[in-house]
């Protein structure tokens, strides 16, 4: 098999020196999906009863398989919860907003979970913020201008996740209303990810990376080394972790944000106001047991602000925040 591009993957040689057994490699595989550089990380377990001789050719077929299929899988959860795509599933019932909708159990799931999110948070996450979000140009680049007072005030009205009515398998989106899963969705992709990998390669330590929110299989042979970034030099690591298991989501504007006026806007929206939460750290991140648990934690401390800490400390979490 060669070891370059299959089905919109890039693959490569995953080397480790501190490997005992001899060609007992590993396997990378780079993609781009939400918006995001996406890895997908694969290192055997060091059994010395195994010949990796007579793996061959099958066992790198074996573990690029599994890979196709993780990457698939998150890629079909973007298409399905995209809310900037029209031909989504997201976009869809947004636009049917005003009427009983029929969903599935995935959708409910995720619903469900953004239900405890909004609880958790006393309603300051609240995945029908869409009408405010669509307002702000966040990445659009420098010079953008701020939201009108107005239109901000006319699109609050449209925003309360305790008037969505969920049933089994049906949805009332109120008129007017729309939701977006991007709080959770990427996050929840990785935990999906990984359960289809550590279902086909049980016999390896494997990491994903989704745009730096990351997962490590359970009871890893090896620690992978994180590098958590520095917001203050994109792309270097302002601190090293060592995970055997779990994971670790992170959550900042670093990245998306909003030059106005030489004034800079992050990207998480207080639905109080409309407006950039004030004194939020330039990134939170937090370790749990799933990756969606991590994700919730880390944007739930950004939306507290100045109080981001404390909110942490409460919650009993490990987690590294930075801020300017």
């Amino acid at each position: 098999m060669s070891l370059d591009f299959v089905e919109g993957l890039n693959l490569s040689p995953l080397l480790d020196d501190a490997a005992e057994v001899p060609g007992c490699e590993g396997l990378k595989g780079e993609f781009k999906a939400m918006a995001s550089r996406c890895e997908l990380l694969v290192r055997p377990k060091q059994d010395p009863k195994r010949n990796v001789r007579q793996e061959g050719l099958g066992e790198d077929q074996r573990v690029a398989d599994a890979l196709v299929r993780a990457m698939t899988e998150v890629k079909r959860i973007e298409t399905k919860y995209n809310r900037f795509s029209d031909s989504s599933e997201l976009a869809k019932i947004n636009r049917g907003a005003g009427g009983w909708q029929a969903i599935d159990d995935e959708t409910l799931g995720l619903l469900k979970f953004a239900e405890h999110c909004y609880r958790l948070s006393q309603g300051k996450f609240d995945i029908t913020a869409e009408p405010v979000l669509a307002l702000w140009p966040f990445g659009a680049g420098h010079g953008e201008s701020l939201p009108c007072d107005n239109k901000v005030r006319a699109a609050l009205a449209q925003v309360g996740f305790e008037r969505l009515v969920i049933e089994d398998k049906r949805l009332y989106l109120p008129e007017g209303m729309g939701i977006d899963l991007g709080g959770i969705a990427k996050e929840y992709a990785a935990d999906k990810a990984m359960a289809i990998m550590t279902s086909a390669l049980p016999d390896h330590d494997l990491l994903v990376n989704l745009g730096g929110d990351m997962l490590a299989s359970p009871g890893c042979e090896r620690p992978w080394q994180i590098g958590i970034e520095d917001p203050h030099a994109l792309d270097s690591a302002a601190r090293v972790v060592t995970f055997k298991s779990g994971a670790l989501a992170t959550s900042g504007h670093s990245r998306r944000y909003l030059l106005s006026e030489g004034k800079r806007y992050g990207h998480i929206i207080d639905p109080s106001n409309g407006y950039p939460v004030k004194g939020a750290p330039l990134s939170v991140s937090v370790f749990a047991p799933q990756c969606v648990v991590a994700g919730m934690l880390a944007t739930l401390a950004m939306l507290q602000g100045e109080m981001a800490e404390d909110f942490l400390s409460r919650q009993g979490v490990v987690h590294h925040i930075i801020r300017g």
